[in-house]
């Protein structure tokens, strides 16, 4: 029988609402939920895609055990119990901090209302703050600089009626980050229509810096000090808010001495644009009465995100960019517990800095998380404290992980490896155990990552109040022994004696904590997580095609007079840090490798999930983009083969012409590749994380790598190349 269901999507962070055909619980079709106010009938490919990933031929119905030969099926229950006791032995012998996880993209956005709670209460349990994710090796400058900064009550004027966007290399139509959850392109186009400017710095002229009042086409590695002189700009030209600034605020004249360094007609010169066009678009954006700042993995990865961030920062603090008493807080959560926002200002006094520390680098963790570049090292490092056992879901390392080459060697190394997959993935190869997991129509969720995304930060979740449940709505494969995530945790918690007892996602080690009994359904579980929602979960339950409202939204209360802290725009770390970039680059030009590597995305995949043919359509590899000017200079044609090379390794790639980009670049996507050399990359991409060394240049903070402006050199292996027949 033929049905259509009420659902959203969990295949990346915009969690479309949609409708799903299914035939006898067979899911057929998926489209866009017209009927959706916040959404308007949005989706990608990606979204549309899912009957083919729950039915496709690669994907693991069961979960698989390494053995002499090879990986065989084995009962999920029974690896479970093996599991749990290798875990108990290597935690008896090595001590807690020997164990490790790692959550991958997926494992929030898939699981989050249910697996991530017992994920935490695991390793609590079992006592090691080993906890790694994408965050450090992709913006996690974010949560560091605010902890530099300080935190103002309230949240920034974000998606809010903005009259001016300032975006940093990021591209928000594809990466659904920068622009509010919902329909992007639409908000977009609906917000400049209403009159908002858009400044746009990007090497590359992408879909959104060709919307752009400003777009400033600068050479890589230039963004602090093109901030720097932004920032300059604007406190030049008296374009501040001096009340907010005079009320709230310390470190003017700190930062004011520190910018006298950075000219902004010499900071363009060098960036390769005009001085006018820069002093113009600081001049928009200060100009504006309301907006935001977003910037993306390009300067996040360069090597000196937090840098970035805090100086994002501190523009956003001198314009003035937060809500003020009295104000509405438009994206108020709906299924996380009520808070309260005031508008005053509370200074964290330099504590950046968590307990948990790493052994190689000087690293520790962070409010960012553990620096997941490090976890390598951790595994390969001998001596106490090295890790042996990892448990990664969501997430596929081998890939992912910067240093391609010694992400294997310590993947290899480890006495346990539990991967937790829907397909044999580069990483599943390496695994002691694969777990099959159920996929998201599979399952009931809750949108509760959306309220988590808006509390984030600047630039995520959404722009207004909003939640949706969803129950399953396609039934698992006949003959298949899945297991979601959250079974897996709290089954390895009741076989190694723990209570369980755990927070609901998004709320912190001070949310409420629930003890958990029997063994409840996933529905039971969402129940008892979102017991203290803002918004009783029947209530959301009731308006299955998603809740939008605009009443009982929150408001931001007056400031205690009392209260003496301020946002400190002239920390000494930050202040010290910046002096070094007084040469403008982050690297130096190279006759040896005369090109920079540059990052990017693809609406058609997310990270290293969903790439299958129908997505795809044909192209399962990642090209390399170059300008066609460089291409001719080096006598390179459309889709030849051609060698890139890093100080690190090397590796092949099919190259692509793309008159977008500045010359001198090459653009590639991450995410991609195989786990060794030898195999062929028109059938699975080339790995740019094999080019990438996690200890030359990084991120003294979160010891994010320089992943991105990497000196490379080009050249051609053939002109001819044989294309792999799919």
């Amino acid at each position: 029988m033929e049905q259509t269901h009420h659902s959203f999507c969990r295949v990346c962070i915009n969690q479309c609402s949609i409708l799903v055909k299914t035939e006898n619980g067979v899911a057929t079709a998926v489209h866009g939920n017209s009927s959706n106010e916040l959404y308007r009938g949005y989706t990608c490919v990606k979204g549309r895609s899912q009957p083919d990933y729950l039915r496709h031929s690669d994907r693991l119905m069961h979960t698989l055990a390494r053995t002499a030969d090879g990986h065989h099926p084995m009962p999920v229950e029974t690896a479970l119990d093996q599991i749990a006791d290798q875990l108990a032995d290597i935690r008896d012998r090595h001590g807690p901090r020997a164990i490790a996880s790692y959550a991958g993209t997926m494992a929030h956005i898939t699981t989050a209302p249910t697996a991530a709670p017992l994920h935490d209460a695991l390793f609590d349990a079992i006592g090691s703050d080993m906890r790694f994710d994408p965050n450090t090796i992709d913006k996690g400058g974010k949560q560091v600089a605010a902890s530099l900064l300080g935190s103002w009550g309230a949240p920034s004027q974000g998606f809010a009626s903005p009259e001016a966007i300032l975006l940093i290399g990021i591209n928000p139509v594809v990466t659904c980050t920068g622009l509010p959850a919902g329909a992007p392109k639409r908000w977009l186009l609906d917000t400049l229509a209403a009159g908002c400017k858009l400044i746009v710095i990007d090497p590359r002229r992408t879909e959104v810096a060709r919307l752009a009042d400003h777009h400033l086409q600068v050479a890589p590695g230039h963004d602090v000090a093109i901030l720097a002189a932004m920032i300059r700009t604007v406190i030049e030209d008296d374009l501040f808010d001096h009340d907010f600034v005079h009320r709230h605020v310390r470190g003017l004249p700190e930062l004011r001495a520190a910018l006298s360094a950075f000219d902004p007609d010499q900071v363009a010169r060098r960036a390769g644009i005009a001085a006018t066009d820069l002093a113009a678009a600081a001049r928009c954006y200060a100009g504006a009465p309301r907006g935001y700042t977003m910037a993306g993995t390009g300067p996040n990865m360069a090597g000196d995100g937090t840098l970035v961030e805090y100086l994002v920062l501190v523009l956003e603090t001198l314009c003035g960019r937060w809500l003020r008493a009295g104000e509405t807080v438009a994206a108020t959560p709906t299924l996380l517990p009520p808070t309260s926002y005031v508008a005053q200002a509370s200074s964290f006094e330099g504590k950046w800095a968590l307990p948990g520390r790493i052994r190689v680098r000087g690293l520790r963790r962070t409010k960012a998380g553990m620096p997941t570049a490090a976890l390598t090292d951790e595994i390969l490092t001998p001596g106490e404290g090295q890790v042996r056992a990892l448990i990664s879901w969501g997430g596929n390392p081998a890939v992912a992980f910067p240093d391609q080459q010694r992400t294997i060697e310590a993947l290899k190394s480890l006495d346990l490896f539990v991967q937790i997959d829907p397909w044999y993935s580069a990483s599943a190869q390496f695994a002691d155990y694969v777990i099959a997991p159920t996929m998201p129509l599979e399952v009931p969720s809750t949108t509760v990552f959306l309220d988590y995304l808006a509390a984030r930060g600047t630039g995520y979740g959404i722009g207004q109040a909003y939640g949706q449940y969803t129950p399953a709505v396609a039934e698992r494969p006949p003959g298949s022994d899945l297991i979601e995530e959250w079974q897996f945790f709290l089954g390895l918690m009741r076989r190694m004696g723990y209570p369980v007892e755990v927070t609901p996602f998004g709320t912190g080690p001070q949310g409420p904590r629930y003890t958990i009994t029997g063994q409840p359904t996933t529905d039971q579980l969402i129940e008892i997580l979102s017991q203290d929602a803002s918004i009783p979960l029947a209530e959301v339950k009731s308006h299955p095609g998603g809740l939008s409202r605009s009443d009982r939204l929150q408001r931001v209360d007056e400031g205690d007079p009392e209260v003496t802290d301020r946002l400190d725009i002239g920390n000494p770390l930050m202040i010290d840090q910046l002096s070094e970039h007084l040469d403008v680059s982050t690297t130096k030009d190279r006759s040896d490798r005369p090109f920079r590597l540059l990052c990017r995305r693809y609406l058609h995949v997310y990270n290293s999930s969903c790439n299958v043919e129908r997505t795809n359509r044909g192209k399962p590899y990642n090209p390399a983009y170059m300008n066609p000017h460089d291409l001719a200079a080096l006598d390179i044609s459309e889709r030849d083969l051609v060698r890139i090379t890093s100080d690190r390794s090397a590796i092949a790639a099919v190259v692509h012409a793309d008159a977008q980009l500045r010359p001198g670049v090459v653009s590639i996507a991450f995410g991609y590749g195989p786990a060794t050399r030898d195999d062929d990359v028109w059938a699975v991409g080339s790995s740019p994380s094999r080019l990438v060394s996690v200890s030359d240049v990084f991120d003294r903070y979160t010891g994010q790598p320089r992943m991105t402006n990497i000196p490379v050199s080009i050249e051609r292996i053939t002109s001819e190349p044989q294309r792999h027949q799919q």
